[in-house]
């Protein structure tokens, strides 16, 4: 697996550090001492960083691009906790709770973070109560993601999951009737808790809802509102 490529630190790289929150409330004096030690990175498709080798050292801020967070179950097989769109923040809950198996992160596409040493995250908390705030907003935000994450998988049916997904998606894009799928099939099967074979039999499912696929990973949809009801539906029922 190829490793993350540093580069040289560069202003506007760095400066986008500032519209990520906690770091947004930071004075410019904690974000400079911050940012003396960052060390900008590329991670291309297929990289896995982060994880047990981080724990504790470092924190990633994921500037762009997306990432799968995992964590390695004894058996060596992976289970898929969350993807994640830049920016976001990786491996902060080891700053205040280091007995946590640690996320291990890997890039589905090109990825541009900073990797900031946790000490220096740390000392800057300690001296903005406005930063701590904002950490402690955005880890509840994240973990309310989790529960409403876990009660889909509780209450709806392979197809449904698959069809909130793909509602999500068109809105994200902002096309009622086409999107592309951003990674491939196997993670989203491991995404939404199926095999790749129910996730086949819940493709199949929706084909009779107007849901298609196409080659390159588009899905095209002919009515939205048609999954919007087939979830509610199902789910009264």
């Amino acid at each position: 697996m190829d490793s993350l490529i540093y580069a040289a630190p560069d202003a506007e790289t760095l400066s986008r550090l500032r519209h990520i929150a906690p770091f947004a409330a930071l004075d410019q004096k904690d974000r400079d001492a911050l940012l003396a030690d960052a060390r900008p990175a590329v991670a291309l498709a297929g990289t896995v960083f982060a994880g047990e080798r981080q724990r504790g050292k470092s924190l990633f801020v994921v500037l762009e691009g997306t990432v799968s967070l995992f964590r390695k179950l004894p058996n060596g097989r992976r289970c898929l906790i969350e993807i994640s769109d830049g920016p976001c923040l990786i491996g902060e809950a080891s700053l205040f709770e280091d007995r946590l198996p640690p996320l291990e992160a890997q890039a589905l596409n090109r990825v541009v973070l900073l990797e900031l040493p946790a000490s220096a995250v740390v000392r800057c908390l300690r001296h903005s109560p406005a930063a701590q705030l904002r950490m402690l907003g955005y880890m509840s935000a994240r973990l309310k993601r989790l529960i409403a994450q876990i009660a889909d998988l509780k209450l709806m049916t392979g197809p449904q999951r698959l069809a909130h997904f793909i509602i999500m998606l068109l809105e994200r894009g902002g096309d009622a009737h086409s999107a592309r799928l951003p990674f491939e099939k196997r993670t989203l099967a491991a995404l939404l808790g199926m095999t790749p074979e129910s996730l086949s039999r819940a493709f199949r499912r929706l084909g009779g809802l107007g849901v298609s696929t196409a080659s390159g990973g588009d899905i095209v949809v002919a009515d939205i509102e048609q999954l919007r009801k087939f979830i509610e539906t199902e789910i009264v029922a």
